[in-house]
């Protein structure tokens, strides 16, 4: 499609990003995720999804943003948008000049649990978009086969997630685990051993075995796992901590836990 030219921010494209960005229920309703700047773009893209709508600024057209745009699909509707109205639009203080309605069908549990994955993570309440998104990277990086959330939990789909994340959940959809005590059990009688990351008296996490199946359970940044989650997993599993503080953070935690599975895996 030809380039179009938007000047008003009554259009119902630009409305419909703006609730995108601002509203989880409506992102679950419309099947849609809004993404701003040129790396989630790609990584879309990439992933092989197709934008139905893709905003961008003049300086982004006409500077290295010029190649993006003439890969994108020929179905795409592209509009051209004024600084002072891109910038409404975005949800960071410094906006690179390109945003997206992408069509995006969020994961059944189910079906990634059926799979038999060797690899989980399982998070429980996070709170923090930057937490969530780092533990969706890391998990890509580190080769798990599937992520899961429980209710409560931040939206891995939101803008500060999604950025944070730098278009892992592409590559690597966290899925809602609307029942996670039941997930829990599917996974143990699939052969898999639930760990439950605990701040103390657990097991040292390297004196694990992981190179048999793993799914890890990590804990809220305030209140850790719930106590019935807790309960379910098969064994608790400590990082140490050689201070007062009471905890490692949600992101640090994980990765530590991912890499020790992949270190063991490959030895």
């Amino acid at each position: 499609m030809p380039v179009k030219e938007i000047r008003s921010s009554g259009n119902r494209y630009v409305k419909e990003y703006r609730r995108l960005a601002g509203s989880r229920k409506y992102r679950r309703s419309a099947g849609k995720l809004a993404l701003e700047g040129p790396h989630l773009l790609q990584e879309a893209l990439a992933a092989g999804l197709t934008p139905e709508v893709v905003f961008f600024t003049r300086d982004f057209l006409e500077g290295n943003g010029g190649e993006v745009v003439a890969s994108l699909p020929e179905k795409a509707r592209k509009y051209l948008l004024p600084p002072s109205l891109f910038a409404r639009l975005a949800d960071t203080e410094s906006p690179q000049e390109v945003a997206a309605i992408v069509p995006f069908i969020l994961p059944e549990p189910s079906a990634i649990a059926g799979r038999q994955p060797s690899l989980v993570l399982i998070l429980d309440r996070l709170q923090d978009p930057g937490n969530m998104g780092t533990l969706v990277r890391t998990a890509a990086a580190a080769g798990a086969d599937a992520i899961f959330y429980t209710p409560g939990s931040v939206d891995p789909y939101s803008p500060k997630a999604l950025r944070a994340s730098a278009g892992a959940v592409f590559h690597l959809p966290p899925a809602v685990a609307e029942e996670p005590l039941q997930l829990v059990k599917l996974l143990q009688g699939g052969g898999m051993q639930v760990l439950a990351a605990q701040p103390r008296d657990g097991r040292l996490y390297w004196e694990v075995d992981l190179r048999k199946k793993a799914a890890f359970l990590i804990g809220s940044e305030g209140g850790g796992l719930s106590p019935e989650l807790a309960a379910a997993a098969d064994l608790a599993v400590s990082i140490p901590l050689l201070s007062p503080l009471d905890s490692l953070n949600a992101a640090v935690a994980g990765a530590l836990l991912l890499y020790e599975a992949l270190r063991q895996r490959r030895e």
